[in-house]
């Protein structure tokens, strides 16, 4: 049977996109940063894409250097680099998921990661991936130890790179690897966020255009 990968708006309930996160792993929010906001952090963004060159700069395995793209922009420390960022950070519904699955497992949560991905043309896609293999030491199967966010600052689209994502594979095995059949793309027009959690398998898609560059915003948060 055809995944499905459930779409929203931003006017909706905290409850619905928790209920939709708990059911598939990830739900794409319309419209949830404002025409101010996605203004806001393409300009004050753009000078560091323009003076960022490609690829992974110092590489801690040569694997990496695939995984990170030889065609793709990034950077980090986001909250230093754009004020719009940090008001985005406190965004309701990316919070609200935050409280719904986090809070239960710690104390309190913590800020993640903060990068842009601009993959440009030409990039293959990613290697398929779970975030929170990243903090495998604090894996239990019951509990959630990451809520992020895919932010398209860009039209998603098939073509140009749009995340791809497998609904429902938080409840998989760690072992099971995703059919082919069972992947879709978060295609998004831009200031909508492709909403996730750490144990939903994920990966960038393959840039197949000539002339686009594919805009994303990255941000989670973890426990603490």
């Amino acid at each position: 049977m055809m995944q499905k990968l459930e779409h929203v708006q931003a006017t909706d309930t905290p409850k619905t996109i928790n209920e939709l996160l708990e059911r598939d792993g990830a739900v794409v929010i319309e419209n949830i940063l404002s025409e101010d906001h996605l203004w806001g952090l393409n300009s004050e963004l753009d000078t560091m894409v323009a003076s960022t060159k490609p690829g992974l700069r110092h590489p801690a395995h040569p694997r990496m250097v695939e995984f990170y793209g030889l065609s793709t922009i990034r950077f980090d420390g986001l909250p230093a680099k754009s004020q719009t960022f940090v008001e985005v950070m406190l965004t309701p519904l990316l919070c609200g998921a935050a409280d719904h699955f986090l809070l239960p497992n710690c104390h309190d949560y913590i800020f993640n990661t903060g990068q842009l991905i601009q993959i440009g043309p030409g990039e293959k896609a990613q290697r398929l991936h779970r975030d929170e293999d990243a903090w495998n030491f604090l894996i239990a199967p019951e509990m959630s130890i990451e809520v992020e966010a895919m932010f398209a600052l860009t039209d998603f689209t098939i073509d140009n790179g749009a995340t791809r994502v497998v609904p429902g594979s938080h409840r998989w095995p760690s072992e099971r690897e995703a059919l082919e059949e069972e992947i879709i793309q978060a295609e998004m027009p831009a200031g909508s966020a492709l909403m996730y959690l750490g144990s939903t398998i994920h990966g960038g898609g393959a840039n197949r255009t000539k002339d686009q560059h594919r805009r994303g915003m990255f941000l989670g948060y973890v426990v603490g």
